[in-house]
């Protein structure tokens, strides 16, 4: 049975070794972006088929080649937030504004010191 076959049956195919998943970084102080994804038998052989895959696609500053079984994956469902952090954003802190407003127009003065 061929892998079309197998892949119209909707049967799991099964594939000797690890996926591994490619990020690169295209500019020199850029973010790292994710290219792709394939499968190999060895860590060594991974990178040969990120560089063979990846590295012909314009010049590249950084290559992280990564087993995708060490990727720690955070999703919607998940934990993702963790309480009330409000005090940790801008918009609490525009009484501050006020504040400096004040102390600003009611500064002191070597008059209203004595």
């Amino acid at each position: 049975m061929s892998i079309e076959d197998r892949q119209r049956d909707g049967a799991e195919l099964e594939v000797p070794g690890v996926v591994y998943e490619v990020f690169a970084r295209r500019e020199p102080h850029g973010a790292y972006v994710e290219q792709g994804s394939f499968v190999a038998g060895s860590p060594e052989m991974a990178l040969v088929l990120a560089r063979e895959n990846f590295l012909r696609r314009g010049p590249i500053y950084g290559l992280w080649v990564v087993p995708r079984a060490a990727i720690a994956i955070l999703e919607d469902g998940d934990e993702l937030f963790r309480g009330d952090k409000t005090y940790r954003e801008v918009g609490d802190y525009q009484y501050l504004i006020e504040k400096w407003r004040h102390y600003h127009q009611h500064a002191m003065t070597p008059d209203t010191m004595a």
